[in-house]
């Protein structure tokens, strides 16, 4: 079979089956819960938590958002066998992955997987443990995740692929110092799971939460708040090995940020936890607009050369021939144009 024949079926195959179809069933293994969000005294049992981070299985972070979370439902620990910081959304497809029982620092059994966040709730929701789970926490991080930072987290996309999945999740992360102390952190963690599995979040949503290195007598309390803007200082720093072979390191001093009152930034300077929500939706709904007046034309080089002005716009669909996957498109991007 020729790539561009494989092509064409896929995409044929594709507008015949229409949306994929969410579940167990369709990948192979349990996923989400799907429990209707409900005061925890209402839940008949207690709430599968799934705990993971990017910092590594012998994180004390990890620990301490284990035990807050063993407070409020059954849980399982699954992460990264060593630290996978900044390493964002990857995924390993092309090699195997191993997972191992470790045995916490308080004792209890853990899983450690060698990949990244996203592999270690990927083999979660994929049936590893032949269960689903009501809620996935991810942290608690050595250092912020303000602003930018959520493009680089591994602590982030582990939360997000667990939304990927049909789970609601959160994100935690404290401010970096020596010996950090994880007692706030661990209560702003507990206080944001219980109110995520009585009220519920909707799909493709998730929280990214971030607290202050300070004692809980020392903080101001919880803000709701939009991201930030981070103000990176990273520098090359070439060296040489014993072999006179350069090599390089990214470093430079920690991020700085821009303090602007409502944003996550700002509420963590001001001894706050920052409680932010984000969506998967990334679509630009400016730029959207703004798109639909642009020319685009897929005409040679030389006829672009020759002044060719834009393209006719492509003819209307034929609602009577169309099939559903082409009429509910139809209607989203009537209703953008709207």
């Amino acid at each position: 079979m020729t790539r561009e024949r494989a092509r064409t079926e896929r995409r044929d195959l594709d507008l015949e089956r229409g949306e994929p179809v969410a579940g167990g069933a369709a990948r192979g293994g349990p996923r989400a819960l799907r429990r209707m969000a409900r005061p925890i005294g209402a839940w008949t049992t207690r709430p599968k938590i799934l705990i993971t981070n990017d910092d590594g299985i012998e994180s004390r972070g990890l620990l301490a958002l284990k035990q807050a979370m063993d407070l409020l439902g059954d849980t399982t620990v699954v992460a990264p066998d060593t630290n996978q910081s900044a390493v964002g959304h990857q995924k390993t497809l092309m090699r195997p992955l191993r997972v191992r029982e470790r045995t916490l620092g308080d004792g209890s059994l853990g899983y450690s997987v060698d990949g990244s966040p996203t592999d270690a709730v990927s083999l979660a929701f994929l049936g590893y443990f032949r269960h689903g789970f009501d809620l996935v926490a991810s942290g608690i991080n050595y250092g912020a995740n303000l602003g930018d930072d959520i493009t680089y987290s591994g602590t982030v996309s582990a939360a997000m692929e667990a939304v990927i999945n049909g789970c609601p999740a959160f994100a935690i992360s404290q401010e970096y110092y020596q010996h950090p102390d994880f007692a706030l952190a661990g209560q702003a963690a507990l206080a944001v799971a219980r109110n995520i599995l009585e009220h519920g979040l909707s799909r493709g949503e998730l929280i990214n939460v971030n607290v202050p290195a300070v004692s809980p007598d020392e903080s101001e309390g919880f803000e709701v708040t939009r991201l930030g803007k981070r103000v990176y200082q990273d520098q090359l720093i070439e060296r040489v090995d014993p072999r006179g072979i350069p090599y390089f390191w990214i470093g430079g001093p920690p991020p700085s940020g821009l303090a602007v009152p409502g944003t996550d930034f700002h509420a963590v300077v001001h001894r706050r936890i920052a409680v932010t929500p984000i969506h998967l939706d990334l679509t630009g709904r400016r730029l959207l607009k703004r798109l639909r007046n642009w020319s685009f034309n897929l005409s040679s080089p030389e006829t672009r050369a020759a002044g060719d002005g834009p393209a006719t716009a492509p003819p209307e669909p034929d609602e009577a021939a169309a099939g559903p996957w082409e009429r509910k498109v139809g209607a989203e991007v009537a209703r953008e144009r709207r």
